[in-house]
């Protein structure tokens, strides 16, 4: 079955069309952005021709020549399956994001870290592309624009109050914490967010941040006891270990020595915020996933710092993957023991986005059978995915930040 891939290779059948399916994906390093500075020089030169001599155009090598980028995701340091691009058939209808005030262009940022993911797909106009030596090609970013369209989407007739507070499911995976402050203006369905790291990073929206310890090496967790007494200070009233540790690509532990790190991490906060145990991956092979789960509890012992579990998922759209996807969470939640499920990723890497994330949804919000279900996230607040383009909601994102 489709779902016993671990489909973290998220955006290649979506993006690039062809179902392909890796059993893993990689959270890169963050980079700095490349500024670059293109001379054009163009040539006008007038020919002759006589009448039926003219060539048979060929396409050109530029024409024809797929542009591709990695698109930035979580963390410094981590990355994830590519979120799915919207098929043509999903995607027509572009519904604004409204914002207060007009459009007003800026310079490029100075350079922020970002993290890059392994998948690519095309772009969805030519722009340039600055390959990071090591590291996936990063879509060099154009000027930005600071406050997104002001014309009133018939999706916000008008604006709702921001919905602040933990008791929400629904929340934001995100990079640009410019995006999340855009889509809380306009929407009241969202009281969280979190970018796999243990600092906002800027967020200013009105909505919750929840510090994750992406893994316990000093890259990561330097700064993490300082960061998570910030966030709880701050109203979080949890804490994300670490991410897919049963994913050679993400944090990449064995039960016992995540286990061990998780303890000297965590041991600290037990009183002061609830504790998840790292994110698991959907994968059905032995020793990862639930499986990893299980043996993760059992290493962890009687004293264990965990208050419920986090899962990710990918896989088929349409209903009949929403109901796999929810088959899953019913498993997980039989795993973890605890009544306590957060689902950070999911999303569906084929078939009809729009009805997977509208059933999906609706079934989590409303179905008390989920109540187990705490808090999710689909993967993720970003072009490509939940945006069109940084002003306008995907078509699934739109249902996402309405329904």
């Amino acid at each position: 079955m489709f779902s016993k891939y671990i489909v973290p290779a998220l955006a290649a059948a979506n993006l690039l069309g062809v179902a392909e399916a890796a059993n893993h994906h990689r959270h890169l390093h963050k980079r700095d952005y490349i500024a670059t500075e293109v001379e054009i020089v163009t040539d006008i030169v007038t020919v002759y021709v006589t009448e039926g001599d003219l060539p048979t155009p060929t396409p050109s090598a530029a024409s024809s020549a797929k542009s591709v980028l990695a698109e930035a995701h979580p963390y410094k340091g981590e990355g994830a399956p590519a979120a799915a691009a919207p098929s043509p058939a999903t995607t027509t209808p572009v519904v604004p994001v409204v914002a207060p005030s007009p459009p007003v262009v800026e310079q490029a940022p100075a350079p922020q870290p970002t993290t890059m993911i392994t998948a690519t797909k095309a772009a969805p106009s030519p722009e340039p592309v600055v390959s990071i030596p090591t590291q996936a090609a990063v879509q060099a970013p154009a000027p930005i624009v600071s406050k997104v369209s002001s014309a009133v989407s018939s999706a916000y007739p008008t604006a709702p109050a921001p919905s602040t507070g933990k008791g929400g499911k629904r929340g934001l995976a995100y990079n640009d914490p410019k995006l999340v402050s855009n889509i809380c203006s306009n929407s009241n369905k969202f009281t969280w967010a979190y970018n796999w790291g243990s600092q906002s990073d800027g967020l200013d929206a009105p909505v919750t941040f929840y510090p994750t310890l992406w893994g316990p090496q000093p890259v990561h967790s330097q700064g993490w006891a300082e960061n998570a007494k910030k966030a709880i200070a701050n109203g979080a009233d949890t804490l994300l270990s670490f991410n897919e540790c049963d994913n050679g690509g993400q944090c990449n532990m064995d039960p016992a020595s995540a286990a061990a790190a998780h303890k000297s991490f965590m041991k600290p906060f037990v009183g002061q915020a609830k504790i998840l145990a790292p994110s698991i991956t959907s994968s059905q092979d032995k020793g990862a996933g639930i499986d990893w789960l299980n043996s993760f509890k059992q290493a962890c012992g009687s004293d264990c710092p965990m208050d419920g579990c986090n899962a990710h998922w990918y896989g088929p759209g349409g209903e009949e993957g929403a109901e796999e996807f929810l088959g899953h969470l019913r498993n997980v939640n039989t795993a973890c023991g605890k009544n306590n499920v957060w689902v950070t990723e999911f999303a569906a890497t084929s078939g009809d986005t729009d009805k997977f994330v509208q059933h999906a949804i609706k079934q989590l919000d409303t179905n008390a059978t989920y109540n187990f279900v705490e808090k999710y996230s689909y993967f993720y607040l970003a072009t490509g995915s939940l945006m069109q383009s940084t002003n306008a909601l995907s078509t699934f994102g739109n249902i996402y930040a309405t329904q």
